[in-house]
Protein backbone atom coordinates (compact mmCIF):
# COMPACT_ATOMS: atom_id res chain seq x y z
CA UNK A 1 0.00 0.00 0.00
CA UNK A 2 1.61 3.25 -1.16
CA UNK A 3 1.78 6.01 1.46
CA UNK A 4 2.51 9.65 0.62
CA UNK A 5 4.10 11.84 3.30
CA UNK A 6 2.36 14.95 2.01
CA UNK A 7 3.61 17.31 4.76
CA UNK A 8 7.18 16.01 4.37
CA UNK A 9 7.68 15.72 8.14
CA UNK A 10 8.09 11.95 8.42
CA UNK A 11 4.74 11.67 10.27
CA UNK A 12 1.87 12.56 7.94
CA UNK A 13 0.56 10.14 5.35
CA UNK A 14 -2.30 9.49 2.96
CA UNK A 15 -2.86 6.12 1.33
CA UNK A 16 -5.59 4.67 -0.87
CA UNK A 17 -6.81 1.62 1.03
CA UNK A 18 -9.70 0.40 -1.13
CA UNK A 19 -11.21 1.24 -4.48
CA UNK A 20 -14.13 -0.58 -6.06
CA UNK A 21 -13.19 -3.51 -8.26
CA UNK A 22 -15.13 -2.43 -11.33
CA UNK A 23 -13.65 0.25 -13.57
CA UNK A 24 -14.76 3.63 -12.12
CA UNK A 25 -14.66 5.29 -15.55
CA UNK A 26 -16.84 2.61 -17.15
CA UNK A 27 -19.21 2.75 -14.21
CA UNK A 28 -19.73 6.48 -14.81
CA UNK A 29 -20.72 5.99 -18.44
CA UNK A 30 -22.86 2.91 -17.81
CA UNK A 31 -24.67 4.74 -15.00
CA UNK A 32 -25.45 7.54 -17.45
CA UNK A 33 -26.44 5.20 -20.30
CA UNK A 34 -28.79 3.11 -18.17
CA UNK A 35 -31.33 5.89 -18.72
CA UNK A 36 -31.47 4.63 -22.33
CA UNK A 37 -31.26 0.96 -21.30
CA UNK A 38 -27.72 0.69 -22.68
CA UNK A 39 -24.45 -0.44 -21.10
CA UNK A 40 -20.98 -1.35 -22.42
CA UNK A 41 -18.26 -3.80 -21.43
CA UNK A 42 -15.23 -1.66 -22.28
CA UNK A 43 -14.32 2.01 -21.86
CA UNK A 44 -13.10 3.84 -24.97
CA UNK A 45 -12.34 7.37 -26.23
CA UNK A 46 -16.02 8.00 -26.95
CA UNK A 47 -16.76 7.20 -23.31
CA UNK A 48 -14.04 9.62 -22.19
CA UNK A 49 -15.79 12.40 -24.10
CA UNK A 50 -19.04 11.42 -22.41
CA UNK A 51 -17.56 11.57 -18.90
CA UNK A 52 -16.04 14.97 -19.65
CA UNK A 53 -19.40 16.21 -20.96
CA UNK A 54 -21.22 14.89 -17.90
CA UNK A 55 -18.85 16.61 -15.49
CA UNK A 56 -18.67 19.90 -17.37
CA UNK A 57 -22.48 20.10 -17.49
CA UNK A 58 -22.89 19.11 -13.81
CA UNK A 59 -24.58 15.77 -14.44
CA UNK A 60 -22.98 14.46 -11.28
CA UNK A 61 -25.01 11.42 -10.20
CA UNK A 62 -23.04 8.92 -12.39
CA UNK A 63 -19.89 9.93 -10.51
CA UNK A 64 -21.36 8.76 -7.20
CA UNK A 65 -21.42 5.04 -7.99
CA UNK A 66 -17.70 4.48 -7.37
CA UNK A 67 -16.24 4.78 -3.87
CA UNK A 68 -12.69 5.04 -2.56
CA UNK A 69 -11.35 4.67 0.98
CA UNK A 70 -8.32 6.60 2.19
CA UNK A 71 -6.31 6.12 5.39
CA UNK A 72 -4.94 9.43 6.62
CA UNK A 73 -2.69 10.66 9.37
CA UNK A 74 -3.08 14.40 9.67
CA UNK A 75 -2.99 17.33 12.12
CA UNK A 76 -6.28 17.93 13.89
CA UNK A 77 -6.83 21.33 12.25
CA UNK A 78 -6.47 19.75 8.79
CA UNK A 79 -8.88 16.96 9.75
CA UNK A 80 -11.49 19.52 10.78
CA UNK A 81 -11.21 21.26 7.41
CA UNK A 82 -11.57 17.90 5.69
CA UNK A 83 -14.73 17.10 7.66
CA UNK A 84 -16.53 19.83 5.72
CA UNK A 85 -16.78 17.29 2.90
CA UNK A 86 -19.29 15.04 4.68
CA UNK A 87 -22.91 14.19 3.95
CA UNK A 88 -25.62 15.26 6.36
CA UNK A 89 -23.57 17.91 8.12
CA UNK A 90 -25.58 19.76 10.69
CA UNK A 91 -24.16 22.98 9.29
CA UNK A 92 -25.96 22.54 5.99
CA UNK A 93 -29.24 24.30 5.36
CA UNK A 94 -31.47 24.92 2.36
CA UNK A 95 -34.20 27.35 1.39
CA UNK A 96 -37.76 26.20 0.76
CA UNK A 97 -40.64 28.60 0.15
CA UNK A 98 -38.41 31.47 1.18
CA UNK A 99 -37.51 29.92 4.54
CA UNK A 100 -34.26 28.35 5.70
CA UNK A 101 -34.78 24.72 6.65
CA UNK A 102 -32.46 21.98 7.93
CA UNK A 103 -31.40 18.93 5.95
CA UNK A 104 -33.73 16.62 7.90
CA UNK A 105 -36.78 18.14 6.21
CA UNK A 106 -35.91 16.33 2.98
CA UNK A 107 -35.69 12.61 2.34
CA UNK A 108 -33.16 12.69 -0.51
CA UNK A 109 -30.76 15.11 -2.15
CA UNK A 110 -29.49 12.99 -5.00
CA UNK A 111 -27.65 15.81 -6.80
CA UNK A 112 -26.37 17.75 -3.80
CA UNK A 113 -25.08 15.03 -1.44
CA UNK A 114 -21.51 14.14 -2.34
CA UNK A 115 -21.38 10.78 -0.55
CA UNK A 116 -18.78 10.51 2.25
CA UNK A 117 -18.09 8.53 5.41
CA UNK A 118 -15.63 9.36 8.19
CA UNK A 119 -14.24 7.37 11.13
CA UNK A 120 -11.49 8.77 13.34
CA UNK A 121 -9.42 7.79 16.37
CA UNK A 122 -11.47 8.72 19.43
CA UNK A 123 -9.88 10.79 22.17
CA UNK A 124 -12.57 9.44 24.52
CA UNK A 125 -11.55 5.80 24.12
CA UNK A 126 -7.81 5.85 23.67
CA UNK A 127 -4.76 7.79 24.77
CA UNK A 128 -4.08 10.63 22.39
CA UNK A 129 -1.27 10.84 19.86
CA UNK A 130 2.16 12.00 21.02
CA UNK A 131 3.08 13.54 17.66
CA UNK A 132 2.61 17.13 16.55
CA UNK A 133 2.87 19.07 13.33
CA UNK A 134 5.10 22.14 13.37
CA UNK A 135 5.51 23.96 10.03
CA UNK A 136 8.94 24.22 8.45
CA UNK A 137 8.47 27.97 8.25
CA UNK A 138 5.91 30.55 9.31
CA UNK A 139 3.40 32.43 7.16
CA UNK A 140 1.60 35.75 7.63
CA UNK A 141 -1.90 36.93 6.76
CA UNK A 142 -1.88 39.55 4.01
CA UNK A 143 -2.50 43.11 5.23
CA UNK A 144 -5.35 43.54 2.72
CA UNK A 145 -7.78 41.31 0.83
CA UNK A 146 -8.57 37.72 1.83
CA UNK A 147 -7.90 37.42 5.57
CA UNK A 148 -8.06 33.62 5.30
CA UNK A 149 -5.11 33.53 2.93
CA UNK A 150 -1.46 33.46 3.98
CA UNK A 151 1.78 34.52 2.38
CA UNK A 152 5.48 34.81 3.11
CA UNK A 153 6.17 35.54 6.77
CA UNK A 154 6.70 39.18 7.69
CA UNK A 155 7.07 40.33 11.29
CA UNK A 156 5.31 43.69 11.75
CA UNK A 157 7.22 44.37 14.99
CA UNK A 158 10.57 46.11 15.23
CA UNK A 159 13.47 44.20 16.77
CA UNK A 160 13.36 46.90 19.45
CA UNK A 161 9.82 45.90 20.47
CA UNK A 162 9.52 44.02 23.76
CA UNK A 163 7.46 41.22 22.16
CA UNK A 164 9.64 40.86 19.04
CA UNK A 165 10.94 37.40 18.26
CA UNK A 166 12.73 35.85 15.32
CA UNK A 167 10.97 33.25 13.17
CA UNK A 168 12.94 30.36 14.64
CA UNK A 169 12.01 31.46 18.15
CA UNK A 170 8.33 31.41 17.23
CA UNK A 171 8.64 27.89 15.83
CA UNK A 172 10.38 26.75 19.03
CA UNK A 173 7.52 28.21 21.09
CA UNK A 174 5.02 26.19 19.04
CA UNK A 175 7.01 23.00 19.59
CA UNK A 176 7.49 23.61 23.33
CA UNK A 177 3.82 24.48 23.84
CA UNK A 178 2.76 21.23 22.16
CA UNK A 179 5.14 19.21 24.33
CA UNK A 180 4.02 21.06 27.49
CA UNK A 181 0.35 20.39 26.67
CA UNK A 182 1.02 16.67 26.18
CA UNK A 183 2.95 16.50 29.46
CA UNK A 184 0.07 18.15 31.38
CA UNK A 185 -2.46 15.91 29.59
CA UNK A 186 -0.62 12.81 30.82
CA UNK A 187 -0.49 14.23 34.36
CA UNK A 188 -4.26 14.80 34.29
CA UNK A 189 -4.81 11.20 33.14
CA UNK A 190 -2.61 9.88 35.99
CA UNK A 191 -4.73 11.91 38.40
CA UNK A 192 -7.92 10.21 37.29
CA UNK A 193 -9.23 12.83 34.86
CA UNK A 194 -11.26 11.24 32.03
CA UNK A 195 -9.65 11.28 28.60
CA UNK A 196 -12.65 13.15 27.20
CA UNK A 197 -11.91 15.99 29.64
CA UNK A 198 -8.11 15.90 29.65
CA UNK A 199 -7.96 16.19 25.84
CA UNK A 200 -9.39 19.70 26.04
CA UNK A 201 -5.94 21.16 26.74
CA UNK A 202 -4.33 19.63 23.65
CA UNK A 203 -3.48 21.93 20.72
CA UNK A 204 -4.83 21.85 17.17
CA UNK A 205 -1.54 20.64 15.71
CA UNK A 206 -1.70 17.22 17.38
CA UNK A 207 -1.90 14.31 14.92
CA UNK A 208 -4.96 12.11 14.46
CA UNK A 209 -5.81 9.25 12.09
CA UNK A 210 -8.98 8.48 10.15
CA UNK A 211 -10.56 6.40 7.42
CA UNK A 212 -12.27 8.54 4.80
CA UNK A 213 -14.59 6.92 2.25
CA UNK A 214 -16.09 9.02 -0.49
CA UNK A 215 -17.48 8.90 -3.99
CA UNK A 216 -15.62 9.85 -7.13
CA UNK A 217 -17.73 13.01 -7.30
CA UNK A 218 -16.73 13.96 -3.75
CA UNK A 219 -13.06 13.45 -4.55
CA UNK A 220 -13.28 15.71 -7.61
CA UNK A 221 -15.17 18.31 -5.56
CA UNK A 222 -12.50 18.20 -2.83
CA UNK A 223 -9.66 18.52 -5.34
CA UNK A 224 -11.41 21.37 -7.16
CA UNK A 225 -11.54 23.40 -3.95
CA UNK A 226 -8.34 22.41 -2.16
CA UNK A 227 -5.84 22.39 -5.03
CA UNK A 228 -6.43 26.10 -5.47
CA UNK A 229 -3.57 28.46 -4.54
CA UNK A 230 -5.69 30.18 -1.88
CA UNK A 231 -6.41 26.93 0.01
CA UNK A 232 -4.51 26.58 3.28
CA UNK A 233 -1.03 25.27 2.56
CA UNK A 234 -1.32 22.07 4.63
CA UNK A 235 -4.63 20.90 3.16
CA UNK A 236 -3.40 21.87 -0.30
CA UNK A 237 -0.48 19.47 0.19
CA UNK A 238 -2.97 16.79 1.26
CA UNK A 239 -4.98 17.47 -1.90
CA UNK A 240 -1.78 17.04 -3.93
CA UNK A 241 -1.27 13.65 -2.27
CA UNK A 242 -4.86 12.58 -2.97
CA UNK A 243 -4.53 13.73 -6.57
CA UNK A 244 -1.34 11.68 -7.00
CA UNK A 245 -3.18 8.58 -5.77
CA UNK A 246 -6.19 9.30 -8.01
CA UNK A 247 -4.39 10.63 -11.09
CA UNK A 248 -4.76 7.50 -13.23
CA UNK A 249 -8.49 7.21 -12.50
CA UNK A 250 -9.08 10.90 -13.20
CA UNK A 251 -7.10 10.79 -16.43
CA UNK A 252 -9.14 7.79 -17.55
CA UNK A 253 -12.34 9.81 -17.33
CA UNK A 254 -10.78 12.74 -19.17
CA UNK A 255 -10.01 15.01 -16.22
CA UNK A 256 -6.53 16.45 -15.91
CA UNK A 257 -5.25 18.59 -13.06
CA UNK A 258 -6.01 21.82 -14.91
CA UNK A 259 -9.65 20.67 -15.32
CA UNK A 260 -10.21 20.46 -11.56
Amino acid sequence: MAQIDYLKDGISFVSLVVCMVSDPALKVTNSARISYNKIKDKFDEKDKKLTTFLWNHEHTSPFRHSYFTFHLKLPLFVARQLMKYQVGSGFRSFEADGKEVSLEVFDHFYDSDKGCSWNEISGRYTQTSEQFYVPHKLRSNPPHGNKQASEEYKNPLSDEDEDYMQEQEALIIMQHHAEWSLEKYNILIKNGVAKEIARMILPQNIYTECYWTLSLQAIIHFLHQRLKPDAQYEIRLLAEGVYELMQETLNNIGLNKEDL
